[in-house]
C-alpha cells in the first residue's frame, strides 16, 4: 500500500495535510459496548476532541490499483452512510481515496479548536490501523451478555442467542489488530471497571492519550441524556435475561468470553438442538419485524427490504433515511 506522504505530492492541499498529520486515537469495540459513553467523556475533557464514529472512513473504500493512492471511495454510499450525514462533511471537489480519508479527518478535528484527535469505531479496525499509519486503540470490552441485551432493545437482533454474533465479529477483529500493533500502541478498558471506578480508569486512558486527568470528563451528564457512571449499569443480563437465553448464548461464545475474563454463568451446556434453534430463529426474525414495524412504520420498513431486493438503489436510500431520522431521535 502506498503510504500517504508518498501519493499525490502535486496536491498542494494533500502537501499541506499532510505535514500536520497525526494520526488519531481510536476507541474501537463493538456497537452497545460503551463506545459513546466514552465519547461524551473524552469530548468533555479541554484536550481531547473525540467528534463521533468514523465507520464511514472504511465502510465504503475499496483497492483501487489504478488510484492514485490505491484506494477509492463509493461516493454514493459514502454520501447515503448516516453517520457521514450526521457529521455534516463536504467532500473536497477532487479528492478520492487516502486523500479523501486525511481530509475528512483534519474537518473532524476542526470542530473542536484544540485536542488530541480521537475517533470511535466498531469494525474493520484492521484495516482502519493499516490506512491510519501510527493509529492507537483504546480496546473497550463489555460482557458479551449486557452487549447482546442491549442490541436487541435496540431491534438489530429478536434473541441475546443472534444478538451476540456482532461481538464475537468485533472481538475476532481485534485479534487481528492486536498482532500488528506494538504493545504501547494500545491499551483495554472495561466497561464494568469504568463504572467501578470511573476517575482511576479514566486517569489512565489520559495517561495513554498524553494528557493530564481532567474531572471534567465527568460532567458529560450536564449535557447528554446519559446518567453519571454506576456500578448498577454493568451486569443488566442477570436482571433482565431469562436463565434458558443466557444458556444458550454461552453454549455458543463460552470460549471467547472466558478469554476475555467473562465466566459463564453456570457448567457449559450443550449448543440447542435443532427444535431450540428453529424457535430461536422465529423469534430473532419476528422480533426484528416487529421492533422495525412499530418504530419506523410499514412503510419505510417494509420499503427499503423491497427496494434492496429489486436493487432499486434510490429508492432504497430515500426509505434509509427515513429510518435513519427516527433511530436518530431513538439513540441516547
Amino acid at each position: 500500500m502506498p503510504h500517504p506522504e508518498a501519493t499525490r505530492q502535486s496536491n498542494p492541499s494533500h502537501v499541506e495535510m499532510n505535514a500536520a498529520w497525526t494520526a488519531p486515537v481510536i476507541v474501537f469495540g463493538a456497537l452497545r459496548s460503551g463506545t459513546t459513553l466514552m465519547r461524551l467523556m473524552l469530548n468533555a475533557h479541554p484536550d481531547l476532541n473525540n467528534p463521533g464514529e468514523v465507520d464511514f472512513l472504511i465502510d465504503h473504500i475499496r483497492r483501487a490499483p489504478d488510484a492514485p493512492t490505491g484506494w477509492q471511495y463509493d461516493m454514493g454510499a459514502l454520501r447515503a452512510d448516516r453517520m457521514f450525514r450526521a457529521q455534516h462533511l463536504e467532500i473536497p471537489d477532487g479528492l478520492d481515496g487516502l486523500d479523501l480519508t486525511h481530509a475528512l479527518l483534519h474537518r473532524l478535528a476542526a470542530k473542536k479548536a484544540r485536542g488530541v484527535l480521537c475517533v470511535s469505531m466498531h469494525r474493520d479496525l484492521s484495516l482502519a490501523v493499516d490506512l491510519l499509519p501510527g493509529a492507537r486503540v483504546v480496546h473497550m470490552l463489555r460482557d458479551p451478555r449486557d452487549v447482546a441485551r442491549s442490541s436487541v432493545d435496540m431491534g438489530w437482533a429478536g434473541t441475546i442467542y443472534h444478538a451476540c454474533d456482532h461481538w464475537v465479529r468485533s472481538e475476532r477483529d481485534w485479534d487481528r489488530t492486536r498482532a500488528k500493533l506494538r504493545s504501547e500502541d494500545w491499551t483495554e478498558l472495561r466497561f464494568e471497571a469504568l463504572m467501578d471506578a470511573p476517575e482511576a480508569e479514566l486517569s489512565r486512558m489520559c495517561d495513554f492519550m498524553g494528557v493530564a486527568y481532567s474531572d471534567k470528563m465527568l460532567s458529560y451528564p450536564e449535557h447528554s441524556t446519559y446518567a453519571a457512571p454506576d456500578p448498577n449499569i454493568a451486569h443488566q443480563w442477570h436482571r433482565h435475561c431469562a436463565p434458558r437465553d443466557i444458556l444458550d448464548l454461552e453454549s455458543k461464545i463460552a470460549p471467547l468470553m472466558t478469554e476475555r475474563g467473562y465466566a459463564p454463568s453456570a457448567p457449559l451446556q450443550p449448543a440447542p438442538g435443532f427444535v431450540r434453534r428453529a424457535e430461536l430463529l422465529v423469534r430473532h426474525k419476528s422480533g426484528i419485524w416487529a421492533f422495525g414495524l412499530r418504530n419506523y412504520g410499514a412503510v419505510p420498513f417494509l420499503g427499503v427490504r423491497i427496494a434492496r431486493k429489486l436493487r432499486l438503489t434510490g429508492l432504497q436510500r430515500l426509505f434509509q433515511r427515513r429510518i435513519d431520522a427516527r433511530i436518530r431521535q431513538m439513540l441516547r
